[in-house]
């Protein structure tokens, strides 16, 4: 008997648990067939062939990685002088970004280059130091990062790698800082430490959550000992997201108080966020309506860079968060010193090419990408 494979005859759930079951955790037909009790084997074919049809799953060819080094060097060099930071790393991008967002499937091979770049950078980081203090925020690329971590320096038992944000849902969440940390630690064999508490606090009770014993033991930690960061850079473009992408804010807040939220940062000036720690087009923090994130913080991250510490954020391959990175890298009040992307990003932000995509800009984001084209 054969089965459909047309994405209309299943529900998009099922096609998105058996597709990640053999996609990403690779899983083969036989055993997603009997974790998730579907049988026979020929319909689990068809469901994963579904799910290519529908696009839940799309593929796309790496460009290739011999080619054009020394010009993808030279950019790096370039941005790094004019940046003024401790490294970067570029890799391959499509111009089609400067003209229409990426198509998943092609934004997702760039990414994948860009975090087994920056994992490699982790790697020589954590190992430099006698007694590294890694914190880590959550994200959709931390996450990606850390499963590309593969120490080639050897494990360092006097390592510490620590959550700088809490917890953003009830279950257990593969994005979630606590997550990450625990299996970036488990790489390097070192000790780490988890926040116990959720992402996002209510201000009246920052006071209190953050004298709670193991809450107040790791703050200590990441504002005291803290030496590398890796974190992850978003704007208010990417909230809209549905609830199977990565956002702060999805389980934490109802919808009418994620836009009340978003719209009172926005009204402040906000620009982007790492690690859900919002800045305005200076680099200034903007401290959040009604609610907060405990933990690293903005302070913290400004003092690493300004003390040469690294401070690595990997971002490409998506127009829209180019005027927040800009912001990001800026010199004279930065907040990050490492930067992994691609090579069309980079160009952007060197002011050699211009984005002619429609998108619905802030206009204090249109006044930063007019001072790079400047």
């Amino acid at each position: 008997m054969s089965y459909s494979s047309d994405p209309a005859d299943y529900k998009e759930e099922d096609l998105f648990k058996v597709a990640e079951l053999h996609f990403i955790n690779r899983m083969t037909h036989d055993a997603i067939g009997i974790r998730l009790n579907i049988r026979p084997r020929a319909k689990v074919v068809a469901m994963c062939e579904a799910a290519r049809r529908s696009g839940v799953v799309q593929i796309a060819v790496r460009p290739s990685r011999t080619t054009d080094s020394g010009r993808l060097r030279d950019l790096a060099a370039q941005v790094r002088e004019r940046f003024n930071l401790l490294d970067c790393i570029v890799v391959h991008g499509r111009s089609d970004m400067l003209n229409s967002p990426l198509p998943d499937n092609i934004r997702e091979v760039i990414m994948d280059d860009i975090c087994r770049e920056a994992a490699r950078q982790l790697d020589r980081r954590f190992s430099e130091l006698t007694e590294p203090f890694l914190a880590v925020t959550y994200g959709y690329v931390t996450r990606k990062i850390a499963d590309y971590v593969r120490p080639q320096y050897g494990v360092n038992r006097n390592g510490n790698v620590l959550a700088a944000q809490g917890v953003r849902m009830l279950e257990v969440d593969r994005f979630d800082a606590n997550n990450i940390v625990r299996d970036i630690a488990r790489q390097f064999g070192a000790k780490y430490a988890c926040m116990p508490i959720p992402a996002l606090i209510d201000t009246k009770d920052i006071n209190v959550v953050s004298h709670l014993p193991l809450v107040n033991t790791l703050l200590k930690a990441l504002e005291t000992k803290s030496n590398i960061v890796v974190g992850s850079l978003a704007t208010h473009h990417q909230t809209e997201w549905k609830q199977r992408f990565d956002s702060l804010q999805n389980e934490l807040m109802q919808t009418e108080e994620r836009e009340r939220y978003m719209n009172a940062l926005l009204q402040m000036g906000a620009v982007g966020n790492i690690g859900g720690w919002w800045f305005d087009d200076k680099g200034e923090s903007i401290e959040a309506p009604e609610r907060s994130v405990v933990g690293l913080g903005l302070k913290r991250i400004k003092q690493l860079t300004k003390a040469r510490r690294p401070v690595i954020i990997a971002v490409g391959a998506d127009l829209t968060r180019i005027p927040a990175l800009a912001v990001a890298l800026n010199p004279l009040n930065p907040l990050c010193n490492v930067w992994i992307g691609d090579e069309v990003t980079a160009r952007v932000l060197l002011g050699e090419y211009d984005i002619t995509a429609s998108v619905e800009w802030l206009p204090v984001e249109q006044d930063i990408l007019l001072t790079l084209r400047s």
